[in-house]
């Protein structure tokens, strides 16, 4: 560990701009995948669409530091031979594309309401220990939800919206009897 102020400043420095250059090659290795899809599947234009952001992303690493102006090059000259690409037409290939591209994310709210609470730990040894967690959450497989089953539901509650209509007009009309009979008595 530095002894020296301003090298401490600089650790810190360096540390927050690996982070960012990490973000950066991270985004564009998932906006490639992304366009492999698109393209796979034969959607031109989501797969312009993804293009067009990798392409402004690239620019903004290059202007940022995060990548050298070779190997942006690189990777944009790679991303249009990708757009140039035919769609698949192979069956594995189909099934694959539609598997990666059903996937739905679980909100983390609900994540964080599984976990069980656990001892306050110091906040250096916290801070450790959140890492990994949010890399091995990101590392997870997302969850696919059943198209099956979601028509189900939405029946279901269709039919039960009438009934619970039924039952909540005789409990409105029975007030208004009792309300009736007290100004005959009146």
């Amino acid at each position: 560990m530095a002894n020296i102020k301003q090298q401490k400043k600089r650790i810190g420095t360096a540390q927050r701009q690996r982070m960012e250059n990490l973000r950066y090659r991270s985004t564009i290795k998932t906006l490639f995948n992304r366009l492999q899809l698109n393209v796979d599947t034969g959607d031109k234009e989501a797969a312009a669409k993804t293009h067009k952001e990798l392409v402004s992303l690239l620019d903004r690493a290059i202007t940022r530091g995060a990548l050298h102006r070779n190997t942006a090059a690189r990777k944009k000259a790679r991303a249009s031979r990708l757009l140039l690409q035919e769609a698949k037409t192979d069956a594995t290939t189909i099934r694959k594309a539609k598997k990666k591209a059903t996937p739905v994310r679980k909100p983390k709210a609900d994540a964080a309401a599984k976990k069980p609470a656990a001892k306050k730990a110091p906040a250096k040894a916290a801070a450790k220990d959140e890492a990994p967690a949010a890399e091995a959450e990101a590392v997870e497989a997302p969850e696919v939800v059943e198209e099956a089953a979601a028509p189900e539901a939405a029946a279901e509650e269709t039919a039960a919206a009438p009934e619970a209509e039924a039952a909540d007009a005789p409990a409105e009309e029975a007030p208004a009897a009792e309300t009736d009979a007290e100004e005959a008595k009146d």
